[in-house]
């Protein structure tokens, strides 16, 4: 069977259309952060939990790999008392004076979260400059990163997995 020309050229364009838009909604998660609509309830910023416990906070991108533009990070320390501090500091001020981007390896992030715009984080990175002072508090409760010593001693079901 030969189709006319105008059928093929009209389908090619529709094709080539439903490519372009997945391409489009694809684009748009990522730059959102796998966020498609802007909801006010969410800052501008995300948190990214590493496997080796660090926490990142800022502009997170995921293009060419995952990274935080502005970052701050958190910084826990214990005094002579015994009191834990918490604070989020930018990351721009450490003393080897970094860029003003960090960049991941995509296997060691544990997890990442938008902040709630009416997070403290959130709020003094929009703020830097009437950030609060870190206050004396229990670190947060953080689940421990699987191991394949704990992923052995897991309770097993009987029944094989398909």
């Amino acid at each position: 069977m030969h189709l006319p020309k105008f059928l093929i050229f009209l389908l090619v364009i529709v094709i080539a259309a439903f490519f372009v838009g997945v391409g489009i909604l694809v684009g748009a998660r990522m730059v959102n952060g796998g966020v498609t609509k802007s909801d006010p309830s969410l800052s501008p910023y995300s948190a990214v939990y590493l496997s080796t416990g660090d926490v990142y906070f800022g502009i997170l991108g995921w293009s060419p790999s995952p990274h935080i533009e502005d970052p701050w990070f958190l910084q826990r320390s214990t005094d002579a008392t015994g009191q834990t501090t918490v604070g989020a500091y930018p990351f721009a001020q450490v003393t080897w004076g970094p860029s003003n981007a960090v960049y991941f390896n995509a296997q060691d992030i544990v997890f990442w979260t938008r902040l709630s715009s009416t997070s403290t984080v959130a709020e003094a990175m929009a703020n830097p400059n009437s950030a609060p002072a870190p206050e004396s508090v229990s670190p947060p409760e953080v689940p421990p990163v699987p191991t394949e010593q704990t992923t052995s001693t897991m309770a097993t079901s009987s029944k094989p997995i398909k």
